[in-house]
């Protein structure tokens, strides 16, 4: 079990940073146009945050494994 924790916490730790990574390219792609923002942006300004998606993954698959465990025992 803790084998498969620690899996999926790996699991989301390198997603998380392979996203960083790739919003960090377009932030440097814009060369300097930090007064355009891109639609996406403008629509879902949250998005663009890899340590709240991270958070927010990390939580959801927290609850669901409690919620599982909360089935099987009771």
């Amino acid at each position: 079990m803790v084998t498969t924790l620690v899996s999926i916490g790996l699991i989301l730790a390198v997603i998380s940073l392979i996203y960083t990574v790739n919003v960090g390219k377009t932030v440097n792609a814009q060369k300097g146009e930090h007064d355009h923002n891109s639609k996406t942006a403008e629509k879902h300004p949250l998005l663009l945050n890899p340590v709240l998606l991270a958070y927010v993954l990390g939580f959801g698959i927290l609850f669901i494994f409690i919620f599982v465990l909360a089935m099987q025992f009771y």
